[in-house]
């Protein structure tokens, strides 16, 4: 139910796209007390389990999953005929080739697929297609030069299922053509448009059994994996050491982090800060990563960007080679150019994010409720991740298009979604006016004629269906939870860590309170664009919080709401009139061996 008083509001970044939030407490009851006292967890960590939905006779192996939660690969259509098809070239010496995508997905589902083949045996290579010369996925440029090589199956992965061009030239070649895919499914009305391929593996196709459709495609390829050693007559169990490539693809191609998916992330990292993967070990070491800290923010944030970089900027053989590297001298070498690739990376990003910012607020996309912004100055690696930002400050679906390094005649791009705008479906609908596209609900990526861009972005907005409360983000917040209950009951911010891994579809917890006093204010972090606060509740409790937003944007918000005398006193430690609520989440801080709540504030109201 929303939470009276807290359910408007703008977000206050000034220098963002502004976009309106509602606040809501959930509010789902089940006897928390019996539960947790089963469970051996405060009764807090229960509800939070309970608003995700997990069901009690459930919530002992969502904390604690084990390998057994893990669903039969035989389940994946042609997923036995996929490895017999492989089991069948590689008795016969033929030539096989794993064509992965540009992606962390792709990197790792190539990485799997190449060296579990090498295992058993198969006379066996690679390819990833060049993000400027080949676009996305199987082409006939890389069918040809398979075929010009001898290779006599083409074993894609993460791809696939969209390139239906392509596998007929194979076919048309007498090649043996074996997908594997987790993409959404291409449709015309009600019938799936599929390739002539000689199997498919896709969790989503409409015959398949499998329970779980939203494995990433490096998680489809380690399926296959087990059925592969299976027909071969190699131990099963061998195939477990690419559980923690699964769960870095899983999080790093953003996939929701709820089911099978979870427990392949929560176990893959245990899995992760043991790995001997030589590969790894130096992006680890490159990037200051210990590797016991290894969690789903680090490989989102820190070690999946610097693989992501090298198909973005350069080629992604580097991150296959980076993990296929069998020596430490040559691992710290790729992995060092990986980091520095990713620093490029984040320069390219900044101009180009400030770019389509710009565009954002100007006239004529300032009224859409989907935003498709053309702008050559942004490069077309970094489309994607452009779109991603300007989505999360505007709230609304956005296209990023940039001029074909390939072709000065065409646009390319990628798109990022909200949940009420499937991107997929709604391209699907213009499909007429694009030569390319594909992707999921929440992302897409797509090629047209440049003088069709606004052709897209009018089709788009008179079709999207969106309404104002669409675009509105709402806030879920787990419990109206004073500081004093967490100061009272320290453990509970290490249980807390039994819900991780967080990301998509399993947020971090939210908790609010309000009445809050601000006793002392301060500018921190190395250009003062922080804030940290000493807050006094009505219970007479004290905290120190932490502000990572846009400090300069909440002080003159402040300034606004309350006058600059008493953000003055406020920084002086004096009494003032400031009172806001706020949204947070617990952390410890710990300094000369003193350990003391604090927290990090999310948002902010007055």
């Amino acid at each position: 139910m929303p939470l009276g008083l807290w359910h408007s509001g703008m977000n206050r970044r000034r220098e963002l796209v502004k976009k309106e939030q509602r606040w809501f407490i959930k509010q789902k009851k089940v006897d928390f007390l019996s539960i947790a006292e089963r469970l051996g967890v405060d009764p807090l960590i229960v509800r939070l389990m309970t608003n995700r939905d997990i069901e009690p006779e459930d919530m002992g192996s969502y904390l604690h999953p084990v390998r057994e939660d893990l669903h039969d690969p035989h389940l994946l259509h042609d997923g036995q005929k996929t490895a017999e098809y492989l089991a069948d070239a590689i008795h016969r010496g033929k030539k096989i080739r794993v064509i992965g995508d540009y992606d962390i997905d792709g990197i790792m589902a190539t990485y799997i697929l190449h060296t579990a083949l090498l295992k058993v045996g198969a006379d066996a290579s690679w390819a990833i297609p060049d993000r400027i010369r080949d676009g996305y996925g199987l082409n006939p440029v890389l069918v040809e030069e398979a075929r010009a090589d001898g290779v006599e199956v083409i074993l894609t992965c993460d791809n696939g299922i969209a390139a239906g061009t392509a596998i007929q030239v194979a076919r048309d070649a007498k090649m043996t053509v074996l997908v594997t895919d987790h993409h959404s499914i291409p449709m015309e009305g009600e019938e799936e448009v599929l390739p002539n391929a000689h199997a498919i593996v896709n969790p989503h196709l409409k015959d398949c059994q499998y329970p779980f459709p939203d494995l990433c495609g490096a998680a489809v390829a380690w399926k296959i994996v087990f059925l592969l050693y299976e027909v071969c007559g190699l131990d099963v169990d061998l195939a477990w050491e690419y559980l923690e490539n699964a769960a870095f693809a899983t999080i790093g191609d953003v996939m929701p982090l709820v089911g099978e998916n979870r427990a392949i992330v929560k176990l893959g990292l245990e899995s992760l800060k043991r790995t001997e993967n030589i590969g790894m070990r130096a992006l680890f070491e490159e990037t200051k990563t210990e590797m016991e800290a290894v969690n789903s923010y680090l490989i989102g944030y820190v070690l999946g960007p610097c693989i992501n970089a090298s198909g973005r900027i350069a080629s992604a053989r580097l991150g296959v080679e980076l993990l296929e590297c069998s020596n430490q001298a040559d691992a710290k070498s790729l992995a060092v150019e990986l980091v520095k690739l990713n620093e490029e990376r984040k320069d390219m990003t900044k101009t180009g994010t400030d770019h389509a910012r710009s565009m954002s607020e100007e006239e004529p996309y300032v009224g859409d409720k989907v935003l498709v912004l053309y702008e050559e100055g942004i490069s077309e690696s970094v489309a994607g991740i452009v779109a991603g930002r300007i989505r999360e400050e505007s709230g609304k679906p956005t296209l990023v298009l940039t001029r074909s390094e390939n072709d000065p005649c065409m646009a390319k791009g990628s798109g990022r979604s909200i949940p009420a705008y499937s991107m997929f479906e709604r391209l699907s609908e213009a499909r007429d006016i694009m030569d390319h596209f594909g992707g999921h609900p929440m992302a897409a990526g797509l090629t047209l004629p440049i003088d069709r861009v606004d052709q897209l972005r009018l089709f788009l907005n008179e079709h999207c269906g969106l309404t104002e409360d669409d675009l509105m983000e709402e806030v879920m917040i787990d419990a109206n939870m004073p500081f004093s209950y967490v100061q009272q009951h320290p453990n509970v911010i290490s249980e807390l860590n039994l819900l991780e891994p967080f990301g998509n579809g399993n947020s971090k917890p939210l908790f609010a309170q309000k009445g809050l006093k601000v006793l002392r204010m301060k500018t921190i972090g190395k250009e003062g664009q922080y804030l940290k606060f000493t807050l006094g509740a009505e219970d007479g409790s004290k905290v120190d919080a932490l502000y990572f937003s846009d400090g300069e944007g909440f002080k003159k918000d402040l300034m606004d709401r309350f006058g600059e005398e008493e953000v003055k006193k406020a920084e002086w430690g004096k009494p003032n009139r400031i009172e806001l609520m706020m949204t947070y989440y617990p952390s410890i801080n710990e300094y000369n061996n003193v350990r003391t709540v604090q927290v990090i504030i999310k948002d902010y109201r007055f």
